[in-house]
C-alpha cells in the first residue's frame, strides 16, 4: 500500500505549505462560483424543458424550503438529483483544478495513475457492489417495521416513470460520486500521502474527513460513513485510482434512493447511538476492502478493468 501507484507521483511541490495553504481559500472561492453557474445552467435547462418554463422551474427552486421535497414527484426528484450533482460537480473540479495548478499537476492525476481514466474499472465497482453490499443494505432496510416503501415503486405508478427515475437516478448520482471521489480519493489522498507513509493514518484522515462533510449530527451515522470512506480510500490505494471507488460509492447510493428511503433534503434527526452499527462496520469494510483484493488479485478482472496500466 505505502508502494501505490496512487501515490508514486507525489513531488517535492505537493509538500509545500505555503501551496497548501493558498489553495483551500482560492479553491474555495472558485467552487462557490463554479456552484452558482451550475445552478443557472440547471435552472435554464429545466426552463426549457418544462411546460411551464422560466415560472415552473422558478417554482421547483422554491420547493428546495420543504426537506421533503425530492420525495415529493419524479421532476422534483429530478431537479434535486440535477441541481445538487452540478452544484457539487461544478464545486468539486474547480477545487480540484486549482490545487492541481498550484501543485503543478494535471487534474487528470487526482482521477487515475493510469493513462487514461480506466471506464471498465469504474462499472466493476458499480456492479460489484450493488450485488454484494446491495442486498444486505435492502435486508437490514426491511427488518425496520416502520422503513417505507421502496420509492421507486411509490413515486410514480407508470413503468415509463420507473424506468427514467432509475436511469436518472443511475446517471447523476455517478457524476455526484466522481465528484465527490475527486475531492476526497483523489485530492485529499494525495495531500496526506505526501505528507506521511502510514497508511492507516492516511486511511483514518479520509474516512474521518469524509464523513464529517456530511454534517449528519449522529454518532452512528458518523462510523458507517466513515468506514465507507476507508474501504473507498484502500480501494483507491490498491487499484492506482479512484475508478473503481467512483462505482462502488454510486452504487451505495443508487440503493438507497430506488429502493430504502426517498431522498431528502433534511438531516437526519438526532438519535441515540445504535450499538448493531459496530458489527455491521466490521462486516462492511471487510467487504469494501475484500471487493478491491477480489480486483487486484484476480488476473482476468485485473487485466480487464486495466489495473495492470496504474
Amino acid at each position: 500500500m505505502r508502494r501505490s501507484a496512487f501515490l508514486d507521483d507525489l513531488t517535492p511541490a505537493d509538500r509545500r505549505i505555503g501551496r497548501v495553504l493558498l489553495s483551500l481559500p482560492v479553491g474555495f472561492v472558485a467552487a462557490i462560483l463554479a456552484a452558482v453557474i451550475g445552478g443557472v445552467f440547471v435552472m435554464a435547462l429545466f426552463t426549457g424543458l418544462l411546460d411551464g418554463g422560466f415560472d415552473q422551474a422558478v417554482a421547483l427552486f422554491k420547493s428546495l424550503t420543504n426537506p421533503k421535497a425530492a420525495a415529493l414527484d419524479l421532476i422534483t426528484l429530478l431537479f434535486v438529483l440535477c441541481l445538487l450533482t452540478a452544484t457539487n460537480g461544478g464545486m468539486a473540479v474547480a477545487f480540484a483544478g486549482v490545487a492541481a495548478l498550484l501543485h503543478e499537476r494535471r487534474l487528470r492525476s487526482y482521477l487515475t495513475s493510469a493513462p487514461v481514466y480506466r471506464w471498465r474499472l469504474t462499472l466493476l465497482g458499480l456492479a460489484l457492489f450493488a450485488v454484494t453490499v446491495g442486498p444486505l443494505l435492502a435486508a437490514s432496510a426491511r427488518l425496520d417495521p416502520h422503513a417505507p416503501p421502496m420509492p421507486i415503486l411509490t413515486l410514480t405508478s407508470t413503468l415509463d416513470g420507473r424506468l427514467v427515475h432509475a436511469a436518472g437516478a443511475v446517471g447523476l448520482l455517478l457524476l455526484a460520486a466522481a465528484a465527490e471521489e475527486l475531492v476526497f480519493r483523489g485530492w485529499l489522498l494525495k495531500l496526506t500521502g505526501a505528507f506521511t507513509h502510514r497508511v492507516w493514518l492516511i486511511l483514518l484522515i479520509n474516512g474521518a474527513a469524509f464523513s464529517t462533510i456530511h454534517f449528519d449530527p449522529n454518532p452512528d451515522a458518523f462510523l458507517v460513513r466513515a468506514v465507507l470512506g476507508i474501504g473507498l480510500a484502500w480501494a483507491t490505494l490498491r487499484l492506482g485510482g479512484v475508478e473503481f471507488a467512483v462505482g462502488a460509492h454510486a452504487a451505495n447510493n443508487i440503493v438507497i434512493v430506488l429502493f430504502l428511503q426517498p431522498m431528502s433534503l433534511a438531516p437526519e434527526p438526532p438519535h441515540p447511538f445504535r450499538w448493531e452499527v459496530l458489527p455491521i462496520c466490521v462486516v462492511m469494510l471487510g467487504i469494501y476492502v475484500g471487493l478491491a483484493e477480489l480486483v487486484a488479485r484476480t488476473p482476468r478482472l485485473s487485466r480487464w478493468a486495466g489495473v495492470a496500466t496504474a
